[in-house]
């Protein structure tokens, strides 16, 4: 199997993973994120970190891509968003 990938699809996958991290934090029933952090949500800022290509064991065909994205917030790593 070849899997074959550009920097415009990884770039494409990374606004995705962002964009869904906007929704998430937006979402009305993830309220209680809120009260995790000590800043504003919105404020975080999102730093592309990797994205892995996660097989299924002996599925060679079924994968997986897990787009992480690093959560700074005053100049701090405060976690990671899988997407």
């Amino acid at each position: 199997m070849n899997i074959e990938v550009n920097e415009q699809y990884l770039a494409l996958l990374y606004h995705n993973a962002k964009q869904s991290y906007k929704e998430c934090i937006s979402n009305e029933d993830n309220g209680f994120l809120k009260g995790e952090v000590s800043v504003h949500l919105e404020s975080i800022l999102l730093i592309e970190n990797n994205i892995k290509i996660v097989f299924h064991k002996n599925i060679s065909y079924n994968y997986l891509l897990e787009v992480s994205l690093k959560l700074y917030a005053d100049d701090k790593e405060i976690g990671k968003y899988i997407y």
